[in-house]
This record gives C-alpha cells, sequence and structure tokens, in this order.
C-alpha cells in the first residue's frame, strides 16, 4: 500500500528537506518528491509540522504506569502504546528479572503489537556495585556468575540485545564471553571502576556506559575514575539522559568538548511512573514520589530513573544548548542503530529503510507516530494512556 504524506520540514539521512512528500510503501520509505496539486486528494497533510527519523531508546523501563518488568501481554501493550506517544518507535525493554524476561521475549515472538517495536531486552545488571546501586539500594542483587548468566540468556530466548555490568566485580570474565559469544553488545553501568579498570573493561568488551555520568565512579583529580576512561576512548558509546535532572547542563556541555557527539546515545532511563502527574505512588516495592518537574525519586532524594522522555532531551539539546536538530535526531536515531547493527534497516529516512518516523510539531510534540508505516499513535484520537491501576497515593483516601 502506497501513502504519500506532505511535510513543512523533513530531516532525511545527510540532508534536510522543505515542503515535500514523503512516500512509503509496504511499511519501507520510498522518494522524498515535490508536491504534485493533481495528487492533493491522496496526500496525508502535514504541511505544517516536521518529520523525524523514529526515536530509538535503548534504556527503558517503563512509562504511563506500565513496565517493562511486567506481569501480563496487556501491560506490554500498554507500554509499547505509550512510547508510540512520545515518539518512541523501537525500544530495548529494560529489566533483568527473569519472569519478565521471558514475557518480553514471547511478546515479541507472538503478539500483533500496536505501538513501539521492542527490538530486544536489555538487562540493566544484575551485575552491580554495591556502592553505585542507586534506587535500587537495598534490594539483594545476584552476584556475577556463569550459571546466572546462562540462565538470563535462556529466560530471553535470544531476545537478550543489551547487557550492563560492573566489571571491575569478580567472576564475570566467563560471562563476559558468554555474552559476546551470544553477540549481546556490554555496557559498564552502575560501576566504582578506577580508570585503569575501566580501560580493562573496554578492553574485554565494553562498548557502550549506561546512563553515562550517573551511578559511577566520576574524575577525581587523582584518578581519571570511570567517567575519564570513557570520555577519552574514542570508540565507547555514552547513553545520555539529557532531561538536566540526571546531568545538568554545564555537564553536558564538559562531555560534548570532550568526545565526538557521534559517540553520544540520547536514552531516557524512564520508570513505569514517567508520563504520570506530580504526586506519589508505589512501584518496584517501594514508594516513589514524582516532583512538579516530572523528576522521580525516593524519600532520601535518590534518583529513581527517568520521569520525561528522549524527546525532551531533543528538545533541551536544540533550545538550551544550542544544537541543531538534523545533528541532535542522529543521538536519538543514528548512533542507536549503529550500535546496535540496524542503521541498515533503521535510525533514519531513507529510501529503502523501515518506515518508522514521527510528525512533531515547532514545540517538540507529537502529533503522530508511524512504525512500518502504521500509525500507533494520532495525537487528534488518542485514547488515554495512562495505567488506571497506577494509583496516586496522595489522592487516594
Amino acid at each position: 500500500m502506497k501513502q504519500v504524506y506532505s511535510f513543512k520540514k523533513l530531516y532525511g539521512e545527510n540532508q534536510v528537506f522543505d515542503k515535500q512528500s514523503l512516500i512509503v510503501e509496504d511499511g519501507k520509505f520510498g522518494d522524498i518528491v515535490k508536491n504534485d496539486p493533481a495528487d492533493n486528494k491522496t496526500v496525508i497533510d502535514y504541511s505544517s509540522y516536521t518529520i523525524i527519523p523514529g526515536i530509538i531508546d535503548i534504556h527503558n523501563h517503563g512509562i504511563m504506569g506500565y513496565s517493562a518488568t511486567c506481569s501480563s501481554m496487556d501491560e506490554l501493550h500498554g507500554y509499547t502504546k505509550g512510547l508510540a506517544g512520545t515518539g518512541v518507535t523501537g525500544v530495548l525493554a529494560t529489566t533483568q528479572e527473569l519472569d519478565s524476561m521471558s514475557m518480553v521475549a514471547d511478546f515479541i515472538h507472538n503478539e500483533k503489537n500496536n505501538g513501539a517495536e521492542i527490538l530486544g531486552i536489555q538487562a540493566e545488571g544484575p551485575y552491580r556495585a554495591e556502592k553505585y546501586m542507586g534506587a535500587s539500594k537495598g534490594f539483594v542483587w545476584e552476584r556475577p556468575s556463569l550459571e546466572y548468566t546462562k540462565r538470563m540468556w535462556d529466560a530471553a530466548k535470544g531476545e537478550l540485545k543489551y547487557m550492563s555490568l560492573s566489571t571491575e566485580l569478580d567472576n564475570l570474565d566467563e560471562s563476559i564471553e558468554f555474552l559476546k559469544e551470544k553477540n549481546v553488545v556490554l555496557a559498564c553501568g552502575h560501576t566504582d571502576c578506577r580508570y585503569e579498570e575501566m580501560r580493562q573493561g573496554i578492553a574485554k568488551g565494553i562498548k557502550s556506559a549506561s546512563h553515562f555520568g550517573n551511578s559511577m565512579r566520576p574524575i577525581h583529580q587523582r584518578d581519571a575514575g570511570t567517567w575519564g576512561a570513557l570520555l577519552l576512548d574514542p570508540n565507547v558509546y555514552l547513553e545520555l539522559n539529557a532531561d538536566h535532572v540526571h546531568v545538568c547542563k554545564e555537564t553536558i556541555d564538559i562531555f560534548f568538548r570532550i568526545k565526538s557527539l557521534d559517540r553520544f546515545i540520547l536514552i531516557s532511563d524512564s520508570s513505569e511512573l514517567a508520563g504520570l502527574p506530580k504526586g506519589r505512588y508505589f512501584a518496584r516495592g517501594r514508594e516513589r514520589n514524582i516532583g512538579a518537574d516530572g523528576s522521580v525519586y525516593l524519600d532520601d532524594g535518590t534518583i529513581s530513573g527517568g520521569g520525561k522522555s528522549v524527546l525532551c532531551g531533543i528538545k533541551n539539546l536544540v533550545d538550551i544548548h544550542g544544537l541543531p536538530l538534523e545533528t541532535v535526531l542522529n543521538l536519538s536515531s543514528k548512533n542507536p542503530a549503529e550500535l546496535f547493527n540496524i542503521y541498515d534497516h533503521k535510525g533514519s529516512i531513507k529510501n529503502g529503510k523501515d518506515a518508522d518516523f514521527v510528525i512533531i510539531d515547532g514545540d517538540f510534540n507529537v502529533i503522530a507516530t508511524y512504525v512500518g508505516g502504521v500509525k500507533v499513535y494520532d495525537s487528534s484520537n488518542a485514547q488515554p494512556l495512562y495505567n488506571k491501576d497506577m494509583k496516586n497515593l496522595l489522592s487516594v483516601s
């Protein structure tokens, strides 16, 4: 089936187009053509809006009251629909719970999805340094073992694509080699590595850093730490949450002056509380708070995942940091696609690639989201995306 979409501006691969039309056929991008008045009856009119490539969020725990650490297929449907409402077309569902990993894999293999496409599973742990547990402090986490790593792989049924770990921990080498054999991309995260330890981790196979700047040893004047090793390595990708809650503007500016932008990947790290109104909620075994600015935190102030979308980070980098939108979109689409070796068919708007794209207005609001040429979100007739079972405890008597 052929569709034609007019646009005000379109950010294609290596080129920006003005006031033309995009052809989509059989779920793939076609040509970008000049508007033909004779075709007006068949053109879908987005002539007041901008078309950007679909956002690929490689670190996402949940949204709108739904979690990738799921309890049902219905929850995963709510999760993917909620993501589509924020312009995400592809996601690595982030969970390290065995039952949830198995359910996400079954969803990928068997369910007809009408939201963001789950591209695989990211396990953020369980191999974390005690000092950098973040909001998961107090929970019991598995210690590194090849046996448990294999249990995770089996639970994910071939869909484990990405795993973060703290490479300085004992008994990790066998697990690292096993995961590399399975083509799982390895990230460091929740790590207490000193500079030389992180260099050793990179040599062992670390390709990325989980929510860089958070839950890892920073730079010290007598040891450059995890931060220094990752910033100075030209090849390692750095996940970046640009919500200005996890990392402040000035620190992000420092990062960008040190390392090439083609090695940053915008992520949300969003929890199931992302997108919900300000209040107090019970999630993942604890009461957690949503602030007026959308941040999610524990009672002691510890940040508990992200409360905003990747599109929020895109807006910040354009409006506050002054970066061109065509540059920023590489961080949300091209770079993650390159890291996971899917750039041949995703990550940009180019003839022959999967037709994953987002319609936005001038203030970065999502007007519509398309996955494989199918509209999975439409702001003009969108149903409520919130999980009605997620109660604000401050408003519950």
